[in-house]
Parts: C-alpha cells; structure tokens; sequence
C-alpha cells in the first residue's frame, strides 16, 4: 500500500473546514473525523486492487473522500458493487474494532461517544443516493441490472436531485459545514449531467474496440443503442435480419 500515499489529496475546502475545529478547541473531533473517513477510503482502495483496478486519486473533501478509478464503464457489475460497499462496510468493521478497544479500556468514554456519533452520521450520510455518495453508486449499480446504462443514468439523476432537495430541508443549512457539503454535492450533481454525452460515447467505444465478456444476451426489436445495458450482449432487429450491436457500432464509429 506504500505507493497509494501519494496519491492522497487534500481539497482546499478541507483545510478551511480543520481550520475552524481548530480554532473552535475541536482538535480531538476533526482527527476522528477524518481517521473515520480515511479507513472508509481505504476500503474502497483495497477491494479495487483486489479486483485489479488502478488506484488514480484519494481526494479528501469536506464531506468525506472520493476514491478515482482507472475503471472502464463496461466492468461487471458486481465489481461496481463491491467496490461502492466496501467502504460502508469497513466503516462496521472500524466500529467492532473500536468498541473492543472501548471495552478493553483502552478508551475514554468521552472518545468513545465522539467516534460512535461521528462514525453513524458519516455512515448514514454516504448511504444517500445522491452523486458522488457510495448510495448513489450502489443504486445506479441496481440500476444498471434491470435498465440500460442509459435509462439507469436518468433515473439516477432525478433520485439524486430528489434525495438532496430532502436533505436540504431536513438539514436546514445551519453551518459553515454543511453549505461546503451542500455546495460539493450540488457540484458534482452538475459535473455528472455535463460529462454523461462523453461517459456514453465511452461506454458505447468500449463495447466497439474490447472483446468485454457479457453474461446475458438481449434480443431488441429495433436499434437503438440507448437499449444497450452492462453485462448484457444486444442482438437488434433490422429489418428481416438480426444483426448484433458489434457491427451496429461498427456503423457509428467506422469511417470509409
């Protein structure tokens, strides 16, 4: 894991939002805040080498951290599974493992609740469905089971603007913290929509140049690669011919 270190990367935004616990005496609160977050991350990071992805990027923002793969858009989807609920699950394992050491003595009670508080928001924050949260990920990887990776992109979208509509109201914007939080989420939520004509142009490349290994075969009445879903080889109707979607694309990406 030597080599993953440098690959961390502290957003400006969080240096403002340390800076304030430590002027407020908050010391203690923001180290088990961002050690919590840290082993969330590390989760993400050690399933996806396991699975034999490349580890690009450990940004750490206010709101939590953002682990970027070197990941084509046509993996299985349980990969994408595994890799969205690694880090909720380490964050349970961190909570047995913590607990021991509480009930070991080896911790104040003071530490002990601090962690536990902090721990269960951070856990129930990431479960959202909203952009770039592992709910979100882990809803879109459902998704992606029973519609095509079109259809489960737009239905994703309008759940996550949904989910932080509530979580606005219900949270109220009191603090400095939860307008950077509110403000990175709204970000991403846009930068996903804006970079979706170029991550289907992607999916739809990656289909055309890779021999992907397809666990379903689909049969459509008629062409149209916003059918096409992950994990699943398309055979369209044209005509009285049935011709698969290699030579469709071949059509949309060939040039004489």
């Amino acid at each position: 894991m030597r080599n993953i270190f440098p690959k961390f990367k502290i957003n400006i935004a969080t240096y403002v939002l340390i800076l304030s616990f430590f002027l407020t005496g908050l010391i203690k609160n923001i180290i088990i805040i961002y050690f919590i977050i840290l082993f969330h991350e590390m989760g993400h990071i050690m399933v996806a080498r396991l699975l034999k992805y490349e580890v690009l990027k450990v940004e750490i923002y206010p709101s939590g951290g953002l682990t970027t793969l070197n990941k084509p858009i046509n993996t299985k989807i349980s990969h994408d599974i595994f890799i969205a609920s690694a880090g909720i699950l380490f964050q349970v394992f961190l909570f047995l493992l913590v607990f021991l050491v509480y009930q070991k003595g080896f911790l104040t009670n003071d530490s002990y609740n601090i962690f536990i508080t902090y721990n269960k928001t951070i856990l129930l924050f990431n479960i959202l469905p909203i952009i770039p949260l592992d709910g979100y990920h882990l809803m879109r990887a459902f998704m992606e089971k029973f519609f095509s990776y079109t259809t489960s992109f737009y239905i994703s979208i309008i759940i996550s603007i949904i989910a932080i509509i509530l979580f606005i109201n219900y949270d109220q914007v009191f603090s400095l913290n939860n307008y950077l939080i509110i403000s990175f989420l709204i970000f991403k939520i846009y930068q996903e929509v804006k970079e979706f004509k170029f991550k289907r142009i992607k999916f739809l490349l990656e289909r055309f140049l890779n021999n992907i290994s397809f666990n379903k075969i689909k049969y459509n009445k008629k062409i149209n690669l916003n059918l096409l879903k992950k994990d699943t080889y398309h055979y369209f109707k044209d005509n009285k011919n049935i011709i698969s979607e290699k030579k469709v694309l071949n059509r949309l990406f060939s040039y004489k």
